[in-house]
């Protein structure tokens, strides 16, 4: 069964995501140029190869194109990842991309070359780190999760059409949710593609099509899906807000 995600570079990060991918039962393929680098990868039991990723044609012999449906660009250095992006988008201009940036002004740069989400992992840890700090729900979570059954994972929930955070402040759901998650950050769609972080404090309004990003047990996962899907408000965001529904 051909792979549907491939992961560009074999180092760490690509490693751990590759892992987390195995976890869920995603097929996927690594793909590096450096020899050592794809060999290491292979006695850790994944899936890698020996590719050169300038050559358009050794791009679509893993299916860039064809079958692959998203491009993880984790390179560690930028320039590879914008001359990667822009290889892949030439040749699958549906193709999801996404791309680790290792300098903040290569974000902009990640994008124009056709990257759909840049992702900071600097920026992210930061977050982490300052939620660690601030809120010790959050050590809790990771606790019963990462250390304990390690079920953690993260999720994108679409704001659909017809739901009751319509118009809603980010705050007023902070309120009501009862389950054991973080909220992450959000994707609001008047400002782009980026991941706005939580930690930021900016109370934004959700609209239609916004997109929440949270980390957690599936389980919990399914209920906060439950309650962004909720046509009608809980009674607790009818008391929160003077909002009329």
């Amino acid at each position: 069964m051909n792979p549907t995600i491939a992961l560009f570079g074999c180092n760490p990060l690509a490693m751990e995501v590759a892992r987390r991918l195995s976890m869920g039962h995603t097929r996927f393929i690594m793909v590096d140029n450096e020899t050592a680098l794809v060999d290491t990868a292979n006695k850790e039991g994944l899936d890698a190869l020996q590719l050169d990723y300038t050559d358009d044609d050794a791009l679509r012999s893993v299916g860039i194109g064809s079958h692959i449906e998203g491009v993880f660009c984790l390179f560690t250095e930028d320039s590879e990842n914008v001359f990667l992006a822009i290889s892949a988008r030439a040749l699958d201009p549906k193709l999801r991309i996404v791309a680790v940036c290792q300098a903040p002004d290569a974000a902009p740069k990640l994008l124009a070359a056709g990257a759909d989400k840049v992702v900071d992992p600097y920026e992210i840890s930061g977050a982490r780190v300052h939620d660690l700090i601030q809120r010790p729900e959050v050590v809790e979570l990771l606790e019963q999760t990462l250390f304990g059954r390690q079920d953690l994972n993260v999720a994108e929930i679409t704001i659909p059409q017809g739901t009751w955070l319509h118009g809603i402040h980010l705050s007023i759901l902070r309120k009501v949710m009862t389950q054991n998650l973080l909220l992450l950050g959000m994707v609001d769609l008047e400002r782009g593609n980026e991941l706005i972080l939580s930690t930021r404090g900016i109370d934004h309004k959700l609209d239609y099509g916004d997109v929440l990003v949270v980390i957690g047990a599936r389980s919990e996962i399914d209920a906060f899906r439950a309650l962004v899907e909720r046509a009608s408000p809980p009674r607790r965001a009818r008391e929160g807000t003077r909002r009329p529904f």
